[in-house]
């Protein structure tokens, strides 16, 4: 491929027709419309049928030479149902199944081996069962049947140092035959943080809903067609509620069976005879666009559009012109996968002027007149007849959470739950409601005020709605500026990500514009946000811009509560007060706040394994996580209140927000005490034989924050992490270890030399590629900012950074500390290969350690070296560049100037002398990586692994 567009041909149920496969792939491959980097398959792959006719033989010897390599495929060929009788035999012998390696196998292929077979990497989750010819399966083997997997392109049967580095792949989902819900590893997926959708789903069935005449996603010649003379099945339930939640931007499945008739020509004969059969036919649907929900990511404009494609059957040339396009088997398409598209790509996407409402709603689902229930609705909720089947799930659903909860009200407790929201619960201040309802009518008629208030952010854990991110969903609407408030460092050592930002537009009549158009609510990265108006209350002039005759009148702000805190005046607590209901007797007092800390447990819990079942083993609980530990005071037995501590702020907000739904205060909803408390602790939950309805009313909010959390001083320094407490003499060199005129220079670790630099293995290195980029003649002064050195230093950082991609399949951790020390300073770049994927967590753990050690680290936006950033780098700096996910050259980059001014509480300490090395070992949990002095070895082994290593960096 030469460009990041991806060519793909999708075909429906093959059954066999291995030979007319091949044929059509060869001869589209070479077409003009080619080449083509990939096939997908919906539908059977092998034969059916087992009995002994021509037909039948003819497709076991297409197997066979499939196995044996006379037939094969120009194009990788990927499909997920087998068929009825699975893989055969004959291919099951040389399969070769994708897989994670572990940590501690060691590759001894003889070098002079020329099999191609044992040098094939199959990504992990697929199966190769010949050459060009792969089967989904999924990554976790007990649960196959429904997977999201990324497919790299090219996915070819070369050896990895022959495959492209352009880093492009699919996403691809998969459902199987007859599949049903809860499928925990594909919806765990589905509602992960960066997860931008499917390009491609292949399922084996049709989602419930497309069919019917109120979702308008078939045409309706085709919904007459298929629903004329035949018996159409209403599709899976399960398949269109998977289908929203990976939202694809093509969905695959096998075309509908219907009756044709056929001209079957014997012979040279002239004579013909009409052969009745069911065929799939093609369907194609419009463009439908997918609902807006908490797990989706809808960049704030209503995301992609998916489409509907059923294939026909595969079949011999001579077949499918007869029968021509309305059971076409193959479709090509070109697109540019969604997690490689900028934002004016996914803007483009969208095809907001020629997209149709999503089928998948319970509008369109089917009724069953035989499922009735006793509830009474009323005429906008219901229109008679029975229920469909994702109604009556829900009303299952309801009631085993009703029997779980221990209630006894009767078959009415399901009707009397209040309805859930995307967001959150109804506040149950009306006062408050209707006092914000009033604010908000003041700002829209307000002409002065162009700001929007965006909350939610909280809900971001990777921190990925950064300002141009929010900039790029909010320019179209008219937004130019976005204001995010102060970020806070506590005493616990973390730094507060605000939980909310403003908008600011040009005019007020854009803001309103944008308010209405996207109506209080929008989808960015995954993640769920609101808007409405900001304040103006500092406005003195506010009654000025009122309109003439307005009659609301603000309402005077609440008397101020003392014992009532904000998040953001709590932002060093990790204390929650709790305050029980009146009604409950003095004696339970103790009981029930036991079982208030076991509910804020388990929110935490939820919160974490969001799709894991409770009985799964790979749900992380407070067993084994202390972070998820809650606790209880109560200072008094005969006070009817408590404190709930945490083992961070973070915690104890997320908490806060899962039960009540605000960050301030609130009281814990029904919903959450039913739902919730059943599950917690059956001998708590349900004593002195009440139901949870006892506990309504249970309030909860800040109270006030304490010191940070200390070991008696021992672990002050270390930043949470234990290193060993081993001494080290000081070395007695006091020439410089780096000048290659020293005569103390190790010039056995040397690597690489440059006309600026050169590379050389580290003393204790933290691996076997630990690489140290050296400028040849003595500077202090850091070597990124030396504009002679940069541009030579960043050539072989590109190098180092490929050199780990391809040879080592790891990322490259990047680092200088340009901090004058005791005894002089030779200035150098430490690029350290780490595991792939493994950027979030590095960045995570440095900007909380450096918070620890007394200083801020910045993210750098701009293109610019640094050179040209800062014109005095004299006071020092520490610099690191933090490889992104993907496998990609893209990094962050971070940076502390110690000469630069700015708060002196938070720069208030310095960079420790092995500060990238520490990160690296609390990452790793290997407290012996923190020091050099801790991994020397030999002379003989380091020689060694600079042979070694100088031998691989050539290589590329």
């Amino acid at each position: 491929m030469t460009s990041t567009k991806a060519k793909i041909l999708l075909v429906g149920p093959v059954q066999g027709h291995l030979r007319h496969l091949s044929t059509k792939l060869s001869t589209l491959q070479k077409s003009k419309a080619g080449p083509f980097d990939i096939c997908f398959c919906a539908g059977p792959f092998f034969a059916s049928a087992t009995d002994n006719n021509n037909d039948d033989e003819e497709k076991v010897n297409e197997t066979h030479e499939l196995a044996t390599g006379s037939l094969s495929f120009d194009i990788p060929v990927v499909f997920v149902d087998a068929g009825p009788h699975g893989v055969p035999e004959a291919l099951l012998r040389d399969a070769k199944l994708g897989r994670k390696g572990d940590v501690h196998e060691i590759e001894i292929n003889d070098d002079n081996d020329d099999n191609a077979d044992d040098n094939i990497v199959v990504p992990e989750g697929m199966s190769r069962l010949a050459p060009n010819l792969y089967q989904l399966l999924g990554t976790n083997d007990g649960d196959r049947v429904a997977d999201i997997l990324r497919v790299p392109l090219p996915l070819s049967d070369a050896k990895p140092e022959d495959v492209a580095t352009n880093g492009l792949s699919l996403t691809v989902g998969f459902l199987g035959p007859n599949i049903r819900m809860p499928c925990p590893t594909f919806q765990q997926k589905a509602k992960h943080a960066s997860f931008l959708g499917c390009d491609v789903l292949i399922s084996s069935e049709w989602g419930q809903g497309m069919l019917s005449p109120q979702g308008g996603a078939l045409a309706s010649a085709d919904r007459m067609a298929l629903n004329h003379g035949d018996t159409v099945e209403e599709g899976s339930y399960d398949v269109a509620e998977l289908v929203c939640a990976c939202r694809p931007r093509y969905h695959l499945a096998p075309g509908p069976l219907v009756t044709v008739s056929n001209n079957d020509e014997e012979g040279d004969q002239e004579t013909t005879t009409a052969v009745i059969e069911r065929r799939n036919k093609f369907v194609a649907s419009f463009p439908y666009r997918y609902p807006p929900t908490t797990g989706g990511s809808n960049d704030g404009l209503g995301g992609h559009a998916g489409r509907f494609l059923a294939l026909g059957c595969v079949s011999s040339p001579s077949v499918a012109k007869a029968l021509g396009k309305p059971f076409k088997f193959i479709h090509a398409i070109g697109v540019v996968p969604l997690a490689h598209m900028n934002a004016e790509e996914r803007m483009i996407a969208r095809e907001a002027e020629s997209v149709v409402d999503c089928p998948y709603t319970d509008a369109s689902y089917h009724v069953d007149e035989n499922l009735i229930t006793t509830k009474t609705f009323t005429n906008a909720e219901w229109n008679g007849g029975g229920l469909s089947e994702a109604r009556a799930r829900r009303i299952a659903q309801e009631d085993m959470a009703r029997t779980m909860s221990g209630g006894d009200a009767g078959g009415a407790f399901r009707w009397q739950q209040r309805p859930r929201k995307r967001m959150r619960e109804d506040d149950t201040n009306n006062g408050r409601e209707k006092a914000e309802e009033e604010r908000q009518s003041i700002e829209e008629n307000n002409p002065n005020n162009t700001s929007l208030f965006l909350h939610g952010l909280h809900r971001d854990p990777g921190g990925s709605l950064t300002m141009d991110v929010l900039m790029d969903a909010f320019r179209p609407f008219g937004c130019v500026n976005v204001r995010f408030p102060k970020a806070r460092v506590n005493p616990m050592g973390g730094v507060n990500a605000p939980s909310y930002a403003f908008l600011d537009f040009k005019s007020h009549e854009e803001a309103s514009q944008c308010l209405a158009d996207l109506k209080g609510e929008v989808v960015i990265r995954n993640i769920m946000l609101t808007l409405k108006w900001s304040s103006s209350q500092s406005n003195p002039n506010i009654r000025e811009h009122l309109p003439q005759g307005f009659t609301g009148v603000p309402p005077p702000p609440p008397p101020k509560r003392k014992n009532r805190l904000t998040e953001a005046e709590a932002a060093d607590s990790t204390t929650l007060f709790l305050r029980l209901p009146p009604t409950i007797d003095s004696s339970a007092y103790p009981a029930e706040l036991e079982t208030l800390r076991l509910l804020a447990q388990r929110a935490m819990e939820d919160e974490l394994n969001v799709g894991i079942p409770l009985d799964s083993p790979d749900r992380i609980t407070a067993v084994d996580e202390p972070a998820l530990r809650v606790t209880v005071r109560q200072p008094d037995a005969e006070r009817n209140y408590g404190f709930l501590g945490f083992d961070s702020h973070t915690a104890a907000l997320t908490t806060l927000i899962s039960l009540t739904g605000n960050e301030d205060d609130g009281v814990v909803s029904g919903e959450k005490l039913a739902m919730i408390i059943g599950n917690v602790d059956g001998a708590i939950a349900s004593s002195q034989g009440r139901d949870a309805s006892h506990l309504e009313g249970v309030t909860l909010y800040w109270a006030k924050g304490g010191q940070p959390k200390t070991d008696g001083g021992e672990n002050g320094g270390n930043h949470g992490l234990h290193f060993n407490k081993r001494h080290f003499p000081p070395d007695s060199r006091t020439d410089c270890w780096f000048c290659l005129a020293s005569p103390t220079c190790e010039k056995h670790l040397i690597v690489a030399v440059y006309d600026e630099c050169y590379v050389a293995m580290p003393k204790g290195a933290v691996n076997d590629f630990h690489a140290l980029i050296v400028p040849v003649d003595h500077k202090q002064q850091g070597a990124l900012v030396d504009r002679k050195l940069a541009p030579e230093i960043d050539d072989i950082k590109t190098k180092l950074r490929l050199h780990a991609r391809q040879v080592l399949q790891k990322d490259l951790f990047v680092f200088e500390r340009s901090i004058q020390t005791k005894g002089g300073y030779h200035t150098h770049v430490q690029c350290i290969p780490v595991d792939a994927g493994s950027g979030p967590s590095i960045q995570s753990k440095m900007l909380e350690m450096a918070v620890y050690a007394g200083f801020q680290l910045k993210e750098i936006t701009s293109d610019l070296g640094l050179g040209a950033l800062v014109d005095d780098f004299s006071g020092g700096y520490f610099y690191a560049e933090i490889p992104l996910p993907g496998g990609g050259h893209d990094f962050r980059r971070f940076i502390y100037h110690a000469g630069e001014g700015g708060n002196e509480k938070v720069n208030s300490g310095t960079v420790p002398l092995q500060f990238g090395r520490e990160v690296l070992a609390a990452v790793m949990e290997n407290p012996d990586i923190g020091q050099w002095k801790a991994c020397v070895m030999s002379q003989e082994k380091e020689s060694d692994l600079t042979i070694a290593f100088r031998k691989s960096l050539a290589s590329v």
